[in-house]
Order: C-alpha cells, then sequence, then structure tokens
C-alpha cells in the first residue's frame, strides 16, 4: 500500500496496512541538497528537490508544499526575516492598522514576490508524487490571516475592542484566502492544511473563537472545494475540538502537544480523523529511543480507534533534528501492532 493510498484509507476509515506518519520538514530540506533556505523558498526547483531528498531518506506519508507564512506577508508589502536554521518569518507586516491593511490591493498569486513559487513547488510535487504520496498544503487560518497584515498583538486588539473592524478585515483578507487555497487545490495539492491560530488556547479563549472567529472560518471553508484540516499551529486546542467536526470540507485536526489526545478523541465523533500529537522541540532534544517511545505511546492511544495519523504537533522540526530521531520516527509505525481496523 503506497502513502497516497494509506492516508485516503486513513481519512475514509478504510483498511490500512499500518497508521500514516507526517513529519513537517520543509526547510529541512535544504540541509539533505545543500542548499541554504532564501534559495529553497525562492526557487521551485530547489524545494522540489528539497522534497525529494526527504522523501528518499526518511519516506513519511506526505510531501509538503512550501510552509511559508512570510511569502504572504512579504506579497502585501510586508519584510521578511531569513536565517540560518529557521523558516523565513515576517520581520515587519505590510500594515500598521486596519485601515492601512484594508487600502492595500490584494497581490497577484501569479506574478507578485514567492507567491509563484509556492504554486510551480506544489505543481511539481503533484507530477512527481501523483497517487503516490499525498501532497499536503499549509495556509494561515482565516481568523489568524489578518494577523500577517497588522501584527498578532494590533490583530488581537482589534478583535477585542474594535469587532467592526475585524470584521471588515476578515471579509476584505478572505477575499486573498480564497482565491491562493484555490490556486493550489488546482495546482495539485492533494489537501490544505489551515493552522488557525485563534483556535490555539495559548492565544484566545473559547468564547471568543466561537463567536468572533468560528462563523467567519466557516464561510471560508465553505467557499473552498477540497478536504481541509483544522490546526492550532501546535498550541492547546481541546478548548475548540468540539465545534470543528462538520465545518464544510474538514476531514481532522491537529491536535496540540499539549492535549490529551486521548480526550482529543472523546471530544469528537468517531469517523473524525485526528491528526499529531508529539512535541516539536521533543526531536531535537530527545534521543532516538525516547522519540520511538513517545510515538508508540500516543499510538497506543490515538491509533485504535483508526483515523489517526501520527505527526508532530507544530510547524517545521527543528533543523538540528538528528537523522535517527526522524528514523525512529518513521519505524515506529511499522512496531504498532496491526490490528484494530488495519490490514497486514
Amino acid at each position: 500500500m503506497n502513502s497516497y493510498r494509506r492516508v485516503m484509507n486513513t481519512l475514509g476509515g478504510l483498511p490500512v496496512d499500518r497508521p500514516p506518519v507526517f513529519a513537517v520538514l520543509g526547510a529541512y530540506g535544504a540541509a539533505l541538497t545543500g542548499c541554504d533556505l532564501r534559495t529553497l523558498y525562492s526557487d521551485p526547483a530547489a524545494y522540489l528537490a528539497g522534497q525529494k531528498a526527504v522523501q528518499e531518506s526518511y519516506g513519511f506519508d506526505l510531501v509538503l508544499a512550501p510552509f511559508d507564512f512570510s511569502a504572504i506577508s512579504e506579497a502585501f508589502g510586508g519584510e521578511t526575516v531569513w536565517g540560518r536554521l529557521q523558516t523565513p518569518n515576517v520581520r515587519r507586516p505590510p500594515a500598521g492598522s486596519v485601515a492601512e491593511a484594508l487600502a492595500m490591493p490584494l497581490p497577484s498569486l501569479a506574478s507578485t514576490g514567492r507567491l509563484p513559487v509556492a504554486l510551480e513547488a506544489t505543481r511539481g510535487l503533484a507530477r512527481c508524487y501523483k497517487e503516490e504520496v499525498p501532497v499536503i498544503a499549509v495556509l494561515p487560518g482565516p481568523g489568524v490571516f489578518p494577523a500577517l497584515l497588522i501584527g498578532l498583538e494590533s490583530w488581537l486588539e482589534t478583535v477585542l475592542f474594535e469587532p467592526d473592524q475585524a470584521a471588515r478585515l476578515l471579509a476584505h483578507s478572505a477575499h486573498f484566502l480564497i482565491a491562493f487555497a484555490d490556486a493550489l487545490l488546482e495546482a495539485g495539492a492533494d489537501c490544505l492544511v489551515f493552522t488557525e491560530g485563534m483556535a490555539s488556547a495559548e492565544i484566545a479563549p473559547r468564547e471568543i473563537f466561537a463567536e468572533a472567529i468560528l462563523p467567519h472560518l466557516t464561510d471560508v471553508l465553505r467557499a473552498i472545494n477540497g478536504p481541509k484540516v483544522i490546526s492550532s499551529t501546535g498550541g492547546r486546542m481541546n478548548h475548540v475540538l468540539d465545534l470543528l467536526p462538520g465545518l464544510p470540507g474538514v476531514v481532522g485536526a491537529i491536535v496540540g502537544s499539549r492535549d490529551d489526545i486521548a480526550e482529543s478523541r472523546r471530544l469528537t465523533p468517531p469517523g473524525f480523523n485526528l491528526i499529531g500529537n508529539l512535541d516539536n522541540l521533543a526531536f531535537a532534544s530527545a534521543g532516538s529511543a525516547e522519540i520511538g517511545r513517545l510515538a508508540l505511546d500516543c499510538l497506543s492511544v490515538a491509533a485504535p480507534a483508526g483515523h489517526f495519523v501520527l505527526s508532530n504537533s507544530g510547524g517545521d522540526l527543528p533543523q538540528d533534528t538528528p537523522a535517527a530521531n526522524l528514523k525512529a520516527f518513521r519505524e515506529s509505525v511499522s512496531r504498532y501492532p496491526v490490528g484494530h481496523g488495519e490490514v497486514a
């Protein structure tokens, strides 16, 4: 059973030979190919080579389209900071206020900044891995997207104290987000992951998410015709997890590393897919035996009911993650006893 069929069967509740296993390794391809990060995220061929190297080295059940939100902020006029060991990040958001953000034209996906890189890299991955390994594309969640335009602190203040302005910026930014999501699906992405920071307990309480964000999230997801997964960007999300099943096109959620995944299972209906939930930082600090143990512990709790993908819970794994840890993580699913709906 190849990775594509394994993942699709898991999402659909059909038999699999083993649970799928994901690791977010976008930037990791740079080290494997001897490429600097600026080139990796600016050259579709370099990014494709990096993902090929990751796939050949570790054989995880996904390939990842460029996970680079700085390219979005940059396309609106923001500044990017580049590091040697970290994915690019936003140095300065493009707007200093909601009014400035509302006045900005929406950038062209085909010609502005590094946005075309994401689309061309996705096309390359789809050509290379079509129906062999699923291509996963990651986007900012609709509710947190305005933070890329005015900064997170300003966005939270707007949500709390200027709800009318917040609603206007959500509606304005949704046009771009929907268009980008549609373009990634057209380029060949098999599934979209929305990293909805406003679903994280570390950022917003349940009441704010339910009242200010969830209606908008629902509307945006309804406008995008493809399978979607919601992530809290690594933060705790059990406090809102029960609100996600039934959202348009949402097939699962990536639970945070500090969420009790047994509780996550209790909070969601049987057919809802859970993904997670190993801590990103553990991959660089723990030994390979410990990573293998943590993975098997997670599998023993979450995998028996099916509809489970083993994964890290946040963004890119640290660049200094040892190869032995990635191999132990990948091999853990082969050591997990077959059963509970899987097929040998």
